[in-house]
């Protein structure tokens, strides 16, 4: 039991860079602002409404929002440094950029992420960081958002 536990801390000791997030490079950068202009143009012009923080996923729950085309949310970290908003997805398969402080850490159950903490080109002055997400299906997504404690933040999602 003992090796088999110590060696299981090797291996996870190992492979750090597997939690770390991907940071694109300059080029990366560069040809997705060129490609997804339109919505990386969108996130811009999103006007975050002052929202409450769920503090657990069960809060989160009663405080579902309903995702159509744009939401945009101004909101307090909780003392842990976590939000939780609860996302209603109408669409199969449904492409959506969000942006997010850059020091914000975004998790969402179900869904993939291709693509984080972009730097989004068209309003810099926002300091906005952009992740690419897809669900597969429709449905409620749990977001967990993971910053610094009571950091106030803006989180804005378009349609991809």
């Amino acid at each position: 039991m003992k090796k088999t536990l110590s060696a299981l801390l090797t291996i996870a000791a190992s492979y750090p860079a597997i939690a770390a997030p991907q940071i694109p490079s300059d080029a990366e950068i560069q040809g997705r602002n060129t490609y997804f202009i339109t919505p990386y143009k969108a996130t811009c012009d999103v006007i975050p409404v002052n929202q409450p923080t769920a503090n657990t996923p069960d809060e989160a729950m009663q405080l579902e929002q309903i995702f159509d085309k744009t939401l945009g949310y101004s909101l307090t970290l909780n003392a842990k440094g976590q939000a939780y908003i609860q996302l209603a997805i109408k669409e199969w398969n449904e492409k959506m950029v969000f942006a997010v402080n850059p020091d914000v850490k975004i998790t969402i159950k179900g869904a993939d992420i291709n693509g984080q903490y972009i730097t989004n080109k068209y309003c810099l002055e926002q300091n906005l960081a952009l992740h690419h997400v897809n669900t597969h299906e429709w449905g409620s997504y749990l977001v967990e958002l993971q910053g610094k404690p009571n950091q106030l933040i803006s989180l804005r999602i378009v349609k991809e």
